[in-house]
């Protein structure tokens, strides 16, 4: 929770009352946390981020020295110790008789974090900012006006500010939201979360709320809606990752029923109310827009001609930057030199000594996504083609919109299939000499002159087999023939080059491992949907993991087949070629339903944030992993079953959409509070913020040392210790921490843009079942 930086309009009756002393900490705002408790927040200083499109570090967004940012200093620092004294403050009402004389606090609790960092190498200042809880003899009464004073020893700039106690306009940090909004359709799964880290104070204990009223609030015409009571979930403990995420015990806040459109607030009896969100059916439209976006500002090779501004330069060889050129080389993962030492082998810039005899260029090596915020792309990426893909192929193209603001808009593609044919053609202009398909570019020379295209191998031919036929299924499915002819000839192509080898080698893909064996079954599968070729459908069989109705599609760090397992799925559910493995296609529906209740359902039923993500990924806290959800849900037919799989992804959706402990969006650009100032790029391109789309990994712990590879830097400063805060709080305002808040489209995107692109499907049906 950092108010200052929070996006809504706080809804609150304030006022401002008293002197205001200059060269001191900065106070934001008073507000209530409920009828016992008000918060105070203050700033020391801020950062001021140089956003001109100037300078050598503009629209690179990382290569930042040179950067002119500035630190705004509003003065002498917050006196911590006078602002937790309880004697500092004072409380008096003209219309409450519990508060007729002044009334001073019982405790006062603090939290403080850091705000920002301006670029100073190797030790930057940084900006403060700080929380005080205070703890109220008595409650305050529903409409009733207060004035808070503020002893001068706290070094506050002011020292009055008066209020009103009103839940059904007091926005309450206690109250957590989806702060997009809900499909009405969804009458089993429309909830919220109460609860509230007091910093130093530890947890509130809204046990005695317990069966309080919980309305919603039309925002237009104020109307009221009673939909629920409070109920207790789940007391503070182990979560998603291993982490705690609240530090808090839960009570959920449920308002499942309620089947009203248009824009509400909820509201929690003797607590406060939440920001403003939609109810609607296409209520996911926006995350799902701004999601695809994230991926096209990951893009390299983009004209600069939409607003913000692609990442430059555009690494065109002959092109852009002038002279830029592409190496061919025998190094990669599976060269000798690649395990010896450390570091990441992609960011080494000089293969030079690599480089294949007579010093061969590839002029088509340009598109793709990069690798978080450096220039590389590898084999790890082409998972992203797969979720762009996915529920578009389980949804029959539902998710067809041509409108999402990419450059491609409006050519009478869907959008989400221009994102994956982009990185679809890239993989496919990795070609040598000898027509053996590229594991890869590495990042470019310091004079960015120079990149080099790691080894090919056959299994990176099973990986283009697979790429090109996915796609032609969904162009298959969007009535496009003569993509469908492009694609599924390259993807044969690609098949006979592999010619069954490296069946048995193994790459990161996404998160976990993915054997040739596995590329090859799941391209055979997408191959039988656009050839009705028999051998392909019997190649499918003959390589899937699944001899059984419990079987996993995936096990970490040995193999993967999911989306094969969808393609064959779908090819039966819409009838479009015969099944001659009737009972492995049983098996496979039944295999994906158990793994998505044994690794999904079962942790949502227990952890206190109720999510349903994939642990065995959780490396970083804000990924989203429900993919086999998605598939369960897509193709189960028994309707109980269906809304607790919904339930899930609902759930789920619901964290990184607002429902979490910073009561944020856990993305760049989307919803009334998100997150913003992080190391991603569109800085410094000449339009305010970053590039939307970009889910920070918001990861606590060191890659490294400095401001930049460890977020313990920015915890050590903060107050208190932070093995005391919730996990779910680990992001700073730093646009220069890539340990903190970096991301990549393969480990933090690809599974939250499935996921809101199928629950966009599902409203765009007007159907949630």
């Amino acid at each position: 929770m950092r108010p200052s930086m929070h996006r809504c309009p706080i809804v609150l009756a304030l006022g401002f009352l008293g002197m205001t002393t200059a060269e001191a900490a900065k106070l934001v705002e008073v507000r209530p946390v409920d009828d016992e408790h008000l918060m105070i927040h203050w700033l020391d200083s801020k950062v001021h981020y140089q956003d001109n499109g100037k300078g050598k570090g503009a629209f690179m967004g990382h290569e930042t020295k040179g950067y002119e940012d500035r630190l705004e200093v509003y003065g002498r620092p917050l006196d911590t110790a006078a602002a937790t004294s309880p004697a500092s403050f004072t409380l008096v009402s003209p219309d409450d008789p519990g508060f007729a004389v002044p009334v001073t606090p019982t405790k006062a609790f603090r939290r403080s974090k850091v705000g920002g960092t301006p670029w100073k190498w190797p030790e930057p200042e940084y900006a403060m900012e700080h929380t005080v809880f205070l703890r109220l003899p008595r409650k305050l009464q529903q409409g009733k006006r207060y004035r808070l004073q503020i002893s001068s020893a706290t070094q506050s700039d002011a020292t009055e500010r008066t209020l009103t106690f009103d839940v059904f306009r007091n926005v309450s940090e206690a109250v957590h939201v989806n702060i997009v909004g809900y499909n009405p359709a969804h009458t089993a799964m429309k909830s919220a979360d109460l609860y509230m880290w007091l910093g130093d104070g530890g947890a509130r204990d809204y046990s005695d709320y317990v069966g309080r009223r919980v309305m919603l609030v039309d925002s237009k015409s104020g109307r009221r809606h009673d939909v629920g009571r409070v109920a207790f979930w789940k007391p503070s403990g182990p979560d998603y990752g291993g982490w705690n995420l609240t530090r808090s015990p839960v009570w959920n806040v449920d308002f499942s029923p309620f089947t009203g459109t248009g824009t509400f607030r909820l509201v929690v009896e003797g607590v406060g109310c939440s920001p403003e969100f939609k109810i609607r059916p296409d209520v996911y439209f926006e995350p799902f827009k701004t999601s695809v976006r994230g991926f096209y500002y990951m893009r390299i090779g983009e004209p600069a001609t939409k607003k913000p501004v692609p990442r430059q330069p555009r690494f065109i060889p002959g092109k852009d930057p002038e002279g830029f050129t592409v190496f061919l080389t025998n190094y990669g993962p599976w060269h000798p030199d690649w395990k010896v030492g450390g570091g990441d082998k992609w960011d080494t810039k000089d293969w030079a000594k690599y480089r294949l005899p007579g010093n061969p260029t590839n002029p088509n090596a340009y598109g793709g996504h990069s690798d978080a915020l450096d220039w590389d792309r590898h084999a790890g990426h082409i998972s992203i083609i797969w979720d762009l893909l996915l529920p578009y192929v389980l949804t029959g193209g539902k998710p067809g919109d041509d409108n999402l603001d990419i450059r491609e808009s409006g050519n009478g593609i869907p959008d989400l299939i221009d994102e994956a044919q982009n990185e679809v053609d890239f993989w496919l202009r990795l070609r040598d000499d000898k027509g053996g398909y590229g594991t890869g570019l590495n990042n470019p020379t310091d004079d960015h002159k120079t990149m080099y295209q790691a080894q090919s191998r056959p299994y990176m031919a099973w990986a283009n087999a697979l790429n090109a036929a996915m796609l032609a299924d969904a162009f298959r499915i969007a009535g496009r023939r003569d993509l469908v002819k492009r694609y599924r000839d390259a993807a044969i192509e690609a098949w006979n080059v592999a010619g069954g080898e490296d069946l048995d080698e193994k790459y990161t893909i996404g998160n976990g491992m993915t054997r040739g064996r596995d590329l090859k079954m799941m391209a055979a599968a997408f191959l039988y949907n656009v050839t009705g070729d028999r051998k392909f459908e019997d190649a499918m069989a003959g390589e899937s993991v699944v001899k059984g109705p419990t079987s996993f599609l995936e096990e970490k760090d040995a193999y993967n087949q999911l989306w094969g397992t969808v393609a064959y799925l779908m090819c039966a559910k819409t009838k479009l070629r015969p099944i001659h493995h009737p009972q492995l296609l049983a098996n496979m529906r039944a295999s994906v339903i158990h793994e998505a209740k044994e690794k999904h359902l079962t942790n949502s039923a227990k952890w206190p944030s109720r999510r349903s993500s994939d642990t065995a990924y959780g490396w970083f806290q804000s990924t989203q992993e429900v993919q086999r959800v998605i598939v369960a849900h897509a193709i189960s037919s028994s309707p109980s079953e269906r809304e607790a799989l919904l339930r899930a992804l609902i759930l789920e959706a619901d964290w990184g959409l607002g429902r979490n402990p910073m009561n944020m969006v856990q993305m760049t650009g989307l919803g009334s509070r998100h997150a913003d100032d992080i190391y991603t790029s569109g800085q410094n391109d000449g339009t305010p913020g970053v590039h939307p789309g970009h889910t920070p990994y918001m990861n606590s712990e060191p890659w490294g040392t400095g401001f930049m590879a460890d977020p313990r830097w920015y915890a050590s400063k903060g107050y208190p210790a932070w093995e005391q805060w919730p996990q779910g709080e680990a992001l700073w305002p730093a646009r220069y921490s890539y340990s903190n808040n970096e991301f990549t489209p393969q480990q933090t995107m690809r599974g939250k843009q499935a996921l809101y692109a199928y629950l966009y499907a599902l409203g765009a049906s007007r159907s949630g079942m």
